[in-house]
This record gives structure tokens, sequence and C-alpha cells, in this order.
């Protein structure tokens, strides 16, 4: 992966070889629920999953937590990109207002505000076309204090 990702403020979108270095390197819970990110740039981030039964909760529709977690994901990738430091959440505020048995959850990050120390970030999610959750992050930039 190239190092300017998460080592510098980006200041044009990553490229298909950078981001397939991002989704290669997140290999936690993003990889385990299947969260692919198809985009980075410094105002904003994409990206998706494939609702299975895998994702479902007892009552056979994507459980809450696939949503806070594709929120804290990208809103997290997003103000790495922004910030170039590390960005670590401080609160994660998810509403779910749909839900979703199967098919593509799209999501899409754009900041609300950008501080020296920290950053908030909206999520909205999407099952087509229809806004199915938006998730409010709230992120710590832990910037080299030296």
């Amino acid at each position: 992966m190239d190092h300017r990702f998460g080592s510098e403020p980006i200041t044009s979108p990553l490229t298909d070889e950078e981001l397939e270095g991002v989704n290669a390197v997140n290999q936690g819970l993003a990889n385990t629920l299947g969260i692919v990110i198809t985009y980075v740039s410094r105002d904003h981030t994409e990206g998706y999953v494939d609702v299975t039964p895998e994702h479902h909760q007892i009552t056979g529709i994507a459980n809450g937590g696939l949503y806070c977690s594709i929120g804290e994901t990208l809103g997290s990738i997003a103000a790495v990109a922004n910030s170039g430091a590390a960005a670590v959440g401080m609160s994660n505020y998810t509403d779910l207002l749909g839900s979703v048995k199967e098919g593509r959850i799209d999501a899409v990050a754009v900041p609300v505000h950008i501080g020296r120390t920290t950053h908030l970030w909206r999520v909205e999610m999407y099952h087509e076309a229809k806004l199915v959750a938006t998730t409010n992050l709230k992120l710590m930039i832990l910037r080299d204090r030296s």
C-alpha cells in the first residue's frame, strides 16, 4: 500500500491499487463483516457490504451492529485520509431507519466538522436507493505531539 495513506493528509483520491491496499490491511472486524472500501478522498469515503444470512439477527434482518460497524469503518478511514494521522472513535451514534434482509448496503461518509484534534463524520447507508441508517461518528485525531 502507498505510504501516503495515514502518514499525511491525502491530496487526491486513492487509486485502485491504493484501495486494494486499504482493503488488504483492513483485516479486523471490517473484513469479517465483508466491508469493502471503494473510494477514499480527503472529503468523502464510500464502501459497501453485501448482506447475507450471516449478518442477520434472530428476526432475519441485518443486525443493527452491522450498520454501526459500517459507520465506524468508513468514518475512521475518512478521518485518517483527511488528517494524515491515526483516528480513534469517541462516539458512534447510529440511527436505524429501515431493514435489510439481503442485497447490498452502500455507504458514504462526509465530514460534518473537521478540527485539529476531533472530527465528526456522517455516514449514510442505503439499500436500493433507500436510506436505511445514518451514523454520526466523532473521532479523536492522534497527531504526533512532539
